[in-house]
Order: C-alpha cells, then sequence, then structure tokens
C-alpha cells in the first residue's frame, strides 16, 4: 500500500508539472543512449568479422534498405526516440573515430549513442558494459567541454537494458531459474548506480526500460512463450519498479519513467494479427542449424533463410524486433491504447511518452510512419549480395 501511495502521488505530480509547463515547450538538448543491442546504432566495428552482424545484408532491409549497424530490418527504439523529440538520431560513439577531433563538437551537439549490442550491467558477453559506456560519456564531454550541466538538464537519457544479463547466463548454465533470480538484485541496482552517476553529471530526464520478454524470444521457443522465464522476469520488473520510485524522492529535480517493454510486447503477442503479425514467435531472417541471420560460409553462400514480408513479423531475428516490431513497440509507448473502452498505459511513471516528454517543457513529435517495404529479393553469391 505505502508503494501504491507513492505512485500515486508521482503521477500527481507530473500531472501538475505537465500543466505549469504547458504553453512554455521547447525543443530537447540532446539525447543520450546507453545500453545493449535494443538501442544500439552502429557501435560494433564494421570491418570485425566477429561482431559485425548488424553491418552485413539483410540487416536494414526495411530501411534505411542497408545494413546500418541496427539489429534490426530497420529502425530501433533510439531512432524513434529522436523522433519524439523533434531531433536527428544521435551519432554513435564509434563513428566519431572517423572524424578529425575538431569536427566532433559540431557530431554531437544533439546527443550520443554509447548503446553496444552483448552489453549490460554484468561482464556478460564480454562487451563494455552500461556503466564504462558512462566513463566514455564523461571523457567525451571532459574532453570536448560541448555540454555544461545546463545543457544536460536540458536533454534526456535512455538506458537499455533488455536482459543481456540473464541472456548470457542462459547461455553458460541452462533455464537454472533460481541462478537467474539471483542475478535481479544486482543488475538492478547496477542500473540504478549507472542513473545515479548521470545524475551527478548533470542530466536530470531518464528513460529506463525494463526487461524483454526473454521468454517469448524465438531462440526460446519458436510457437509459444516460455512460462519458466516468468518468476525472474516479474521480480526484475517490480525490484526496478521500486528502486525507480525510492530514486525520485532521492535525486532531487529528476523524472524518471519506465517504459514497460514486457507488457508492450506481451499486448502485441495478444494481439498479433490485428498489428498484422502472422507467426509472430519466429524471427524472419533465421539461421540454418548453428548459424545466426547474416551469417555466411567460406565461400559466402548464405548459411540464413529470410521471409518474404518482414512486416508480417514482429522478431527479425532471434532476439530483435523487426523496423514494424519495434514500431508497434514505441506506438504503444507514446499514446498508449484502448481495450474495450478502458486507456491501456505502457509506461510506468507517466501515461504515454508524448505526454512525459510535454511534463518535462519540451515539444513531443508524432513518430513517423512505417516506411514502404523495400521488398527486394536478395541473392547471396560470393558473399555479395545483389
Amino acid at each position: 500500500m505505502a508503494n501504491m501511495g507513492l505512485k500515486i502521488v508521482a503521477s500527481l505530480a507530473v500531472v501538475l508539472l505537465c500543466f505549469a509547463c504547458e504553453g512554455n515547450a521547447e525543443k530537447a538538448e540532446a539525447l543520450f543512449v546507453f545500453g545493449d543491442s535494443y538501442a544500439d546504432t552502429g557501435n560494433h566495428n564494421p570491418y570485425n568479422a566477429t561482431d559485425n552482424a548488424p553491418w552485413r545484408r539483410p540487416y536494414g532491409f526495411n530501411w534505411p534498405g542497408y545494413p546500418a549497424g541496427r539489429y534490426s530490418s530497420g529502425k530501433v527504439q533510439t531512432d524513434r526516440w529522436a523522433e519524439i523529440l523533434g531531433l536527428p538520431t544521435p551519432i554513435a560513439y564509434e563513428m566519431l573515430r572517423t572524424h578529425q577531433y575538431e569536427e566532433i563538437p559540431k557530431k554531437i551537439v544533439h546527443g550520443v549513442n554509447f548503446a553496444v549490442g552483448g552489453s549490460g550491467i554484468l561482464a556478460d558477453y564480454g562487451y563494455i558494459t552500461i556503466s564504462d559506456q558512462v566513463k566514455q560519456f564523461k571523457k567525451l564531454i571532459n574532453q570536448t567541454g560541448v555540454f555544461g550541466s545546463e545543457e544536460l538538464g536540458r536533454s534526456i537519457v535512455l538506458i537499455s537494458n533488455a536482459g543481456n544479463d540473464y541472456l548470457s547466463y542462459i547461455d553458460s548454465n541452462g533455464k537454472n531459474i533460481m541462478g537467474l533470480v539471483s542475478l535481479v538484485s544486482p543488475v538492478v541496482s547496477g542500473m540504478m548506480e549507472v542513473v545515479k552517476e548521470l545524475y551527478e553529471c548533470g542530466f536530470r530526464n531518464f528513460v529506463v526500460s525494463n526487461v524483454a520478454a526473454l521468454g517469448c524470444m524465438p531462440e526460446a521457443n519458436r510457437t509459444s512463450c516460455e512460462s519458466s522465464y516468468e518468476d525472474f522476469i516479474q521480480r526484475h520488473n517490480m525490484l526496478l519498479n521500486e528502486s525507480v520510485i525510492k530514486l525520485r524522492y532521492d535525486l532531487e529535480g529528476s523524472s524518471i519513467i519506465i517504459p514497460n517493454l514486457t507488457s508492450a510486447s506481451n499486448y502485441i503477442f495478444s494481439n498479433a494479427l490485428d498489428y498484422g503479425f502472422e507467426d509472430w514467435f519466429q524471427s524472419c531472417c533465421a539461421g540454418e542449424g548453428d548459424a545466426q541471420c547474416a551469417e555466411v560460409d567460406d565461400r559466402g553462400d548464405a548459411l540464413f533463410k529470410m521471409c518474404e514480408d518482414p512486416n508480417k513479423s514482429f522478431y527479425w531475428d532471434n532476439r530483435h524486433p523487426t523496423n514494424k516490431g519495434w514500431h508497434s513497440i514505441m506506438s504503444l509507448y507514446a499514446y498508449g491504447s484502448a481495450n474495450e473502452g478502458k486507456e491501456l498505459s505502457f509506461v510506468e511513471g507517466a501515461f504515454s511518452l508524448t505526454e512525459w516528454v510535454k511534463s518535462i517543457g519540451f515539444d513531443a513529435y508524432n513518430i513517423s510512419p512505417i516506411e514502404t517495404d523495400n521488398l527486394v529479393k536478395y541473392s547471396y553469391v560470393g558473399g555479395v549480395s545483389s
């Protein structure tokens, strides 16, 4: 009951703030992104054969029509968030390496994306952790001096940690549920430490995603959601909610929301046909045997098959939504939904993303429609796609 009271007070504060800011809105200064493949827009080296899957065809099939470093057939949540804020997608941190030092200040004025596919709070897959991404941010800001505390206070932070800490454990230990449950506390605590550290840097507006519907991913089960995952996912999301509510009171002047990735995904699965999805538990781009999407053999021949129309699939590969999948999720975040006359929210701390953006004094823009499907039939000969 105490937690319920805190939620009501927090919700009323958001509403009152919304009225106070109405008529004084301006565009957000910038978008800064930390996290994993659900937000990565190009932080894996395109020339490293071990990690460059999102730089190989058919990734980017729907948008922009060629591989663009995203784990999807098109746009991911980072791109859609930028649209809501009326900003260009922030440059991927690794892309700054290709620019002369004197050019960097101009390239980062709308923010930077530090998210790396495979990352998490723990060392999990061996990639840079989210905490280390924050260190990259601090170093960049100190070197360039582009953003002061005032500019950071008028910016937004997106933190995506969809589940690599748990998926890595499953890959190594199988579905040991008790082991997974024991990870929840350190993972959530680590995320809260990231928020605190970024708050100390000057940020005030945070978007902290909860965990994906891991049991519904094609790699878990291609016909339904695997129920054995539900306990630790529910525990993670509950602890995250409680921790964020506390953090709102500890960090004066902060505004923190949680887009509910779990419930948004489950809602879409429950209404899949209404969204035009078919076989929504199967991936559009599926590897043969142990191969992955975009993988080829030594001769360059494809070791995967691709569906005819990605717009009919929620999942692009074994773990990541398609362009339309992400559009569907972000639309639920941005506008909510209605079921039998009842308004449904998929954001904790506000009714919707657009209302939250307005409540903190910024303009909110509509998400662009899904791009026309680029139904090019790719053939793979000698490693060259055509």
